[in-house]
């Protein structure tokens, strides 16, 4: 990383987005969108019937933020309800929510964080399945930076990496500093949306702290490189670092294509609750098989330790409470104005758990 350090009161600078951009337009190029083709497990047999082609735009795929839509993909969840989809990568949450907008694809998979800022922001989203009852991202500090770090207080000044500004990333560690009496101004900010560079950034001691997804919080954990200080990977450590149940990742889309497309939206949802269900009860094995390598960082042991971490991460049943919500909305009226909104019918308009009250009548049938 070159150029100069971002002050105190600089905004997130972004780091790594090109490499990102460069890499989806590349893959666009090919023909491939982010689509694994030949992936192994999976099965045309049992179709209902084709409903057409589908792209499902996402951030990076080797967080686990997306595995369950991953693992529809890969075990044929999708193909079973006559769906041909496609998995777009993005740079991040905001350019895949940025895609559905533009009707460059039809769904997204995302933080039900960023639905709601784009709520606040006048754009209609709404989710329609939750694939995560806590958000997969860590907050730590540099063992090598701060070996003697004792509070929050003494990342006064410090040089702090986010995935993103405005992001989950961001209001984790924001509210990790407001517990030392900081505010967001009070540390400099670098925004790096690859995972990869932003673990490179804090082991050459560019970074003092990082809040940042997995699989990369883990490993840098495990390496013994951060000391994490915040962690809403579990129910209990959201509402601990969050003050309630916080959600994660949700599929989502604009109202009105979630209307006019109903059957081809409850397809989806039944597709990835199957893939929720999968990954309550996978094996190692199993995931080492189905998880494509791609998506493991150069680590299978570092990926399964990870995963089993966070499984608990994994919504049971795809629904999404009103707390979570009511959570969710505080969280986001830390990053943008929420003043003059209606909160509950936001929240109403933000989500619906139709969808995954009839998939899981079918899975019961």
């Amino acid at each position: 990383m070159t150029g100069p350090r971002p002050s105190a009161l600089s905004p997130v600078l972004p780091c790594g987005t090109a490499r990102a951009l460069g890499r989806r337009r590349v893959l666009h190029t090919l023909g491939l969108g982010a689509v694994w083709l030949g992936a192994p497990g999976v099965s045309r047999a049992g179709s209902r019937g084709d409903r057409g082609r589908l792209r499902i735009s996402m951030g990076q795929e080797e967080s686990l933020c997306h595995l369950p839509v991953t693992v529809a993909w890969q075990l044929g969840y999708f193909r079973a309800e006559g769906l041909d989809v496609q998995l777009v990568e993005q740079a991040d949450p905001k350019a895949a929510v940025a895609s559905v907008v533009s009707g460059k694809a039809e769904l997204a998979s995302g933080p039900y964080l960023a639905v709601l800022k784009q709520q606040l922001q006048g754009q209609a989203l709404q989710t329609m399945v939750l694939q995560g009852r806590a958000p997969k991202v860590a907050f730590g500090v540099s063992t090598r930076s701060l070996p003697g770090y004792r509070s929050p207080a003494d990342l006064r000044g410090r040089r702090v990496g986010v995935a993103a500004s405005g992001a989950l990333s961001q209001a984790l560690a924001r509210a990790c500093l407001a517990k030392g009496g900081l505010r967001a101004s009070d540390v400099a900010w670098t925004g790096y949306t690859s995972m990869g560079e932003a673990a490179q950034a804090l082991r050459q001691g560019e970074l003092d702290a990082l809040s940042h997804l997995d699989p990369a919080m883990t490993q840098l954990e495990q390496r013994g490189e951060v000391r994490v200080i915040a962690d809403p990977r579990t129910p209990k450590g959201a509402h601990d670092v969050f003050g309630g149940p916080m959600p994660g990742t949700c599929v989502f889309g604009l109202p009105s294509y979630i209307e006019q497309q109903a059957d081809v939206c409850q397809a989806v949802v039944f597709a990835v609750l199957r893939g929720l269900r999968w990954l309550q009860t996978a094996q190692p094995q199993d995931i080492i098989k189905t998880v494509p390598e791609s998506q493991m960082m150069g680590d299978r042991a570092l990926y399964l330790a990870c995963f089993y971490k966070v499984r608990e991460s994994y919504s049971p049943n795809g629904e999404l409470g009103d707390a979570a919500m009511r959570t969710a909305l505080k969280v986001a009226a830390t990053l943008i104005d929420a003043r003059g909104h209606d909160s509950q019918a936001l929240l109403d308009r933000s989500h619906t758990n139709e969808f995954v009250l009839k998939a899981r009548a079918r899975l019961r049938a």
